[in-house]
């Protein structure tokens, strides 16, 4: 933890290059917010990954999977946008992005809040904690691999059960 917490503090990207990824983890929220499939992928590698490691608790309808690819993350996203109709956000929120293995690629670590707004009066839908790898190709900066993972996590699930048991 400590190695992290370093990490964390004191290593950084260059300026002009954590603008940009922050460009893309707003335009993950908005291209997916209003149902844009195609500029959605488009901000990923051709072999990007999209992971959801845990089920959402809040009632989104949507199950734990990982989805490679451009052709995989366009029918992912085609069918969230007919599920979602439009009425579900998503924020990223406390955004750390550090160094990758080499100049071109990076890792970022943030929050997820997502509301859904389906049933007229919005309520919280989904928390969760995202880790994100990020690769700069001829196009610029973009998502190779994202994951998703939502609160409460699987294992802690199992570790409060198991205390309440223990009770």
């Amino acid at each position: 933890m400590q190695k992290r917490r370093t990490a964390m503090l004191d290593s950084f990207i260059d300026p002009e290059d954590e603008r940009r990824i922050h460009r893309l983890y707003a335009l993950y929220c908005h291209f997916f917010a209003h149902g844009e499939p195609e500029e959605w992928v488009s901000i990923f590698t051709p072999d990007g990954v999209f992971a959801k490691l845990s089920a959402s608790q809040g009632g989104l309808g949507t199950s734990a999977q990982t989805v490679e690819g451009h052709a995989a993350l366009l029918e992912m996203t085609k069918g969230r946008r007919e599920m979602f109709q439009g009425q579900v956000r998503h924020q990223q929120t406390d955004i750390v992005i550090l160094p990758g293995a080499d100049a071109d690629s990076a890792v970022g670590h943030s929050l997820i809040l997502v509301t859904d707004w389906r049933s007229g009066q919005g309520r919280l839908a989904a928390l969760g904690s995202c880790k994100s790898e990020f690769k700069r190709i001829a196009a610029g900066w973009r998502f190779q691999r994202i994951e998703l993972t939502a609160l409460p996590k699987p294992n802690a699930q199992a570790g409060t059960a198991e205390r309440t048991a223990q009770a």
